[in-house]
């Protein structure tokens, strides 16, 4: 991807995915940044490394936008963000910052990788489900059992209402194929439901919202941590991230 001075190239390595940063990062380019890594968040990485080592920076503002992409992948998938090989100048307007304090900072791109932020692999089940009247009792078995299985079964109540009005959006608008997931890292169950509409829910939209009476995204921001959607190629992902 490149986007005016900004250059991002992407490799995955196992479960992680690594961001290779070059050019200038500045408040024109800082847009162009965050959608690389929202696009990386779509299989949901273990840790997204950003490679610095080629990157420049016009002013500290700009390095601001780290600390926000980092929370972003935090409340889902549940992914660390960090950064790696940073040059002299930029290592200490990180520091001036205090972005290091916020986005770990290591030497080189191997010693992120190495120093995983959660040793564990995260729970993951997933399931392919078509838009029919049973999807959302089929969501349901699946994140129910998972609640079960991982030792949480106190929020699966919670976390079955939640999935149901994310599958419910797909089936009454969406009509797609869908791909349900559910995770557990980080002490965070993570609920999303990608589908291949590009339509997008807005709050107040009733043909776009998360029930026909419009109250489904009022139901989600309600229930849980955090929740929100990301465009990806063939559609979109929306999440909701519940506390354990």
């Amino acid at each position: 991807m490149r986007a005016g001075d900004l250059r991002a190239s992407v490799e995955r390595r196992g479960d992680a995915t690594v961001v290779r940063l070059g050019g200038v990062l500045d408040v024109d380019t800082c847009p162009s940044l965050r959608s690389a890594v929202i696009a990386c968040l779509a299989a949901e990485p273990s840790v997204i490394v950003l490679d610095v080592a080629d990157l420049r920076h016009r002013d500290d503002v700009a390095l601001t936008v780290l600390p926000a992409l980092a929370q972003h992948a935090a409340a889902w998938p549940g992914s660390a963000v960090t950064l790696a090989a940073a040059p002299p100048s930029l290592a200490s307007a990180l520091d001036r910052m205090a972005v290091a304090r916020l986005v770990p900072l290591f030497p080189t791109t191997d010693a992120a990788l190495a120093h995983r932020p959660d040793s564990s692999a995260p729970h993951r089940l997933r399931a392919t489900l078509q838009p029919m009247v049973d999807a959302t009792a089929a969501a349901r078995h699946l994140v129910g059992r998972a609640c079960r299985l991982w030792g949480v079964g106190r929020i699966g109540d919670l976390a079955e209402l939640v999935v149901t009005e994310l599958v419910s959006n797909v089936v009454r608008h969406a009509r797609t194929e869908m791909e349900v997931c559910v995770g557990l890292r980080r002490r965070r169950l993570h609920i999303s439901v990608r589908d291949h509409s590009s339509a997008l829910p807005r709050p107040g939209a009733t043909n776009d919202s998360l029930r026909e009476d419009g109250r489904g995204l009022l139901v989600i921001s309600a229930l849980t941590a955090a929740w929100g959607y990301t465009p990806v190629p063939d559609g979109k992902v929306v999440w909701a991230t519940l506390r354990i």
